[in-house]
């Protein structure tokens, strides 16, 4: 479905508040669940409304929401969780390594969801997060790759070859200086590598196999080793 895209950007807040806008997306708490829909804290006296039909499952009265803002036929402003509706699911003028702002929607199956420069929806896989998000983190990723369906693939590292191999040099580094052997393998959970090395489970393991496939190492579930040069 094309993107429907607001014109303008008008202010929902007070001064002294900036939790959202329309045209922008933002992070609400719901304040009230009525018949009519969902009303979310939105910084002024009047609620946000997110009709039941902008819902994209059923909001539940305390907890927060991705909400995105726009102007009814009414010029009202309403929100709508149904985020696909307004936000474009295909890469336009984006390369794989671009860096982008990244808004973080929910948690699925393969990984989480995110908005893209507020503008866009891609996907952080699992394999490639290395600590705890949640719905409503604002941080910074990468463009992993555009598929060929034009579908966003993040990353919340930069994938160039430099970085595959100066980490590959690093873990090498690290065997010779530790008698050829380390118990970090690739079945290691992702916090003690991201603690080790500052990168993902994902581009460890790839470091992992290339070395492997050079025959610069060997691996075991529970060992690394150093071969011989």
């Amino acid at each position: 479905m094309q993107a429907i895209k607001s014109k303008t950007k008008q202010p929902i807040t007070s001064p002294n508040t900036t939790k959202a806008r329309v045209g922008e997306c933002a992070f609400l708490k719901t304040i009230t669940v009525t018949k009519t829909g969902a009303f979310m804290d939105c910084g002024l006296e009047r609620d946000l409304l997110v009709p039941v039909s902008q819902q994209l499952t059923p909001m539940v009265e305390g907890q927060s929401y991705v909400v995105y803002l726009f102007l009814d036929p009414q010029q009202q402003i309403i929100g709508s969780t149904k985020l696909h509706k307004f936000l474009d699911e295909r890469a336009k003028n984006m390369t794989a390594g671009e860096q982008v702002e990244l808004l973080i929607v929910n948690a699925t199956e393969l990984g989480y969801k995110a908005v893209v420069n507020g503008t866009h929806l891609g996907l952080l896989y699992k394999g490639e997060v290395f600590r705890t998000l949640q719905p409503g983190d604002k941080t910074r990723g990468f463009i992993k790759s555009v598929r060929e369906d034009r579908k966003i693939d993040l990353c919340l590292q930069r994938q160039t070859q430099a970085s595959k191999d100066e980490l590959g040099e690093r873990i090498l580094a690290f065997l010779e200086a530790n008698g050829g052997t380390s118990t970090l393998t690739d079945y290691s959970p992702p916090d003690e590598i991201y603690q080790h090395y500052g990168v993902s489970k994902g581009n460890y393991k790839k470091a992992l196999g290339k070395l492997y496939k050079q025959r610069q190492i060997s691996l075991t579930k529970d060992k690394i080793s150093l071969l011989k040069r």
